[in-house]
């Protein structure tokens, strides 16, 4: 029972990393943005207090990519800034399930307890919350998408505000490592 345990502490464990994605236009030159403004924040009228507009989520996602950005040289501009941000945040419910085999892929044979030992698997169900953010940066000049970043990790109904705070952060840090893109400059 103790090595189930322990297997099932490991399992649970190795899944709630954060998961990173990116998307970008090709075609865009990166290289000329240094300034950025926010589009108006998502209204979202789902029923759902999870998804529904959070101005506690909204401070925490922009006071994150602000500070990155801005160590990174980009600045602040309502003027005419060069691109804008969008975000959007979604909590699904998933369900994780996992077969441990007693006999860890050996025969069934003689058991511990002397007699005939024949595999038998459990099943553990476990059911939880992933939040995604989507963090999208348009063209100014025409609104289009030029580069997106996608982050889920999971979600706990115990996490506190500071919690809360480090998994924006570093979600909204690991997206932005990626950005502005290294993209290959195309031959004249």
């Amino acid at each position: 029972m103790l090595r189930v345990l322990g297997l099932f502490v490991l399992v649970l464990t190795g899944c709630t990393a954060l998961r990173v994605s990116t998307d970008y236009d090709p075609d865009t030159d990166f290289s000329g943005l240094r300034s950025y403004d926010w589009l108006p924040a998502p209204v979202i009228k789902t029923g759902d207090p999870e998804v529904t507009y959070n101005s506690l989520i909204e401070s925490r996602i922009r006071s994150s990519v602000n500070e990155i950005l801005q160590a990174r040289g980009y600045r602040l501009s309502t003027e005419s800034p060069d691109f804008l941000l969008a975000y959007h945040v979604n909590i699904d419910n998933k369900e994780s399930v996992t077969y441990i085999n007693d006999l860890y892929g050996y025969d069934p044979g003689w058991g511990y307890r002397g007699g005939w030992v024949f595999p038998r698997t459990e099943v553990m169900v476990t059911e939880y919350k992933q939040g995604t953010l989507v963090l999208d940066i348009v063209r100014a000049s025409n609104r289009q998408l030029i580069w997106r970043g996608v982050a889920s990790d999971d979600v706990y109904a115990d996490d506190t505000p500071a919690d809360k705070q480090e998994k924006i952060r570093a979600a909204v840090k690991e997206m932005l490592s990626q950005f502005p893109p290294q993209t290959k400059q195309k031959e004249k």
